[in-house]
């Protein structure tokens, strides 16, 4: 008998046990920052000198009306991201 997570029976993993995108984030998600994906190195460079490196946890405030921005807390302040540009961080949820 298979699952219902839509795998086909193919698969163990649940749906809901996979990594997020950044893109695919709601309101009041809160993830954890587990690595970066493979993208714009100056991107990248530009987000670790923000502090989103590593360990850091992030909480969904608020998604723009037309879905982009999307505004999170991090560390003591509020950041707005791009989704698209922020997909390049590897995240687990919290």
């Amino acid at each position: 008998m298979g699952c219902n997570c839509g795998c086909g029976g193919k698969s163990q993993t649940k749906k809901w046990d996979l990594e997020p995108k950044f893109s695919d984030l709601k309101r009041g998600d809160k993830v954890e920052i587990v690595g970066y994906n493979e993208g714009d190195a100056r991107y990248k460079s530009k987000l670790l000198s923000m502090g989103l490196v590593r360990g850091v946890t992030l909480e969904v405030l608020q998604v723009a009306p037309l879905g982009d921005p999307v505004e999170v807390s991090v560390l003591s302040y509020r950041l707005s991201l791009r989704r698209q540009e922020a997909n390049v961080l590897k995240l687990k949820r919290v």
